[in-house]
């Protein structure tokens, strides 16, 4: 039935692990929200699936804030990390609080110097439709 199975982790390029050593470090790792740093990889849960990026794939992380605003209410404010490889945001990942994405932005390049911090507008100059 549901859940009884190997955990299973998904790929940004598809491939599906289940072996030890990645399920091992995944339980041992730190996790904040949704996302789990391991030395191995980062691992987050997205739609009830276990994922996994290694560090090499991520390029750029940043933190991008996404104001709702009901009817007679003030307003509230979803906190998304976005994670970008080659010049395509990969994953983007709802938290409740900032400080959550800050201290995750504030890890990665401590674990992978390659990862570079910061949105960069794309290069002919338009925005990419996006939905909340």
């Amino acid at each position: 039935m549901f859940g009884l199975g190997k955990k299973v982790f998904r790929g940004p390029d598809k491939t599906k692990i289940d072996d030890a050593a990645h399920l091992e470090d995944y339980q041992s790792s730190t996790t904040i929200g949704r996302v789990t740093l391991g030395k191995l990889c980062l691992y987050y849960r997205d739609l009830g699936r276990k994922y996994f990026v290694p560090y090499e794939y991520i390029d750029r992380a940043f933190c991008r804030i996404s104001e709702c605003q009901p009817d007679d209410s003030p307003a509230y404010y979803y906190y998304r990390l976005i994670l970008v490889h080659g010049e395509k945001e990969f994953a983007n990942l709802i938290f409740n609080k900032e400080e959550d994405v800050d201290r995750i932005l504030a890890l990665l390049p401590e674990i992978n110097s390659a990862i570079q911090i910061g949105y960069v507008p794309p290069a002919d100059g338009k925005q990419k439709a996006r939905f909340c």
